[in-house]
């Protein structure tokens, strides 16, 4: 391998998003209930039903979910659902879970970044003097060249970085997440979660704009 593409991989490297690398873009859903042994199901279909089902359209739909509490399923950290924990003698309980960004995440990113950059900055110079040690570029250039691309990838590879964990998700928490639940006996009236009706609510708004 040549030193110039090693120093390009190794750049490719710094620019992954910090965070993403750490967390990464899915999380354990983890669920318990009082008594144990609910079942646990949300709205959104497995990438494997869909998949399935697109060539079979005849096939049931398999949501994400579980059996029995205490339970633990991966969810995208990006995903917003409605949750419904039910269990035979006891109301069933639907809750709203969404997602908000994680700030220990986006510090950590964000120094990171810093430290990314002059790194990044490092390796520009060690490719323009390689570029000028192969004869691809005069001396005079790579050192005016180094300065001016070094000091772009410095100030550019925080954002470069930050923007990747904001489209993986990686920077964002399911809320709330752990639940531990006490499910209400059959009959017993109990407060709905709010959180239900404004994800409902961002739906059919979402439905509208987009015609459907």
């Amino acid at each position: 391998m040549s030193r110039h593409l090693l120093t390009l991989i190794v750049i490719g490297f710094f620019l992954s998003g910090c965070a993403t690398l750490a967390r990464g873009p899915n999380v354990d859903m983890v669920v318990d209930t009082q008594p144990p042994g609910a079942v646990v199901a949300t709205d959104i279909e497995t990438k494997q039903s869909r998949k399935l089902r697109k060539n079979n359209p005849a096939a049931e739909p398999v949501y994400h979910g579980c059996p029995a509490t205490p339970c633990e399923f991966e969810m995208s950290r990006r995903s917003e659902f409605i949750m419904t924990i039910s269990a035979e003698g006891y109301e069933p309980v639907k809750l709203g879970i969404d997602h908000s960004l994680h700030k220990e995440s986006l510090n950590a990113n964000l120094a990171g970044s810093a430290g990314t950059g002059v790194l990044a900055g490092a390796g520009v110079g060690a490719i323009t003097a390689a570029l000028a040690s192969g004869g691809f570029m005069t001396g005079g250039a790579a050192v005016a060249g180094t300065a001016a691309a070094a000091a772009t990838v410095a100030g550019g590879v925080g954002l470069i970085s930050i923007g990747v964990d904001a489209a993986s998700g990686a920077m964002q928490n399911l809320n709330p997440n752990p639940i531990f639940l006490v499910l209400p006996p059959k009959g017993k009236t109990f407060e709905p979660d709010p959180k239900v009706e404004k994800i409902l609510e961002k739906r059919r708004q979402k439905n509208k704009t987009s015609g459907k």
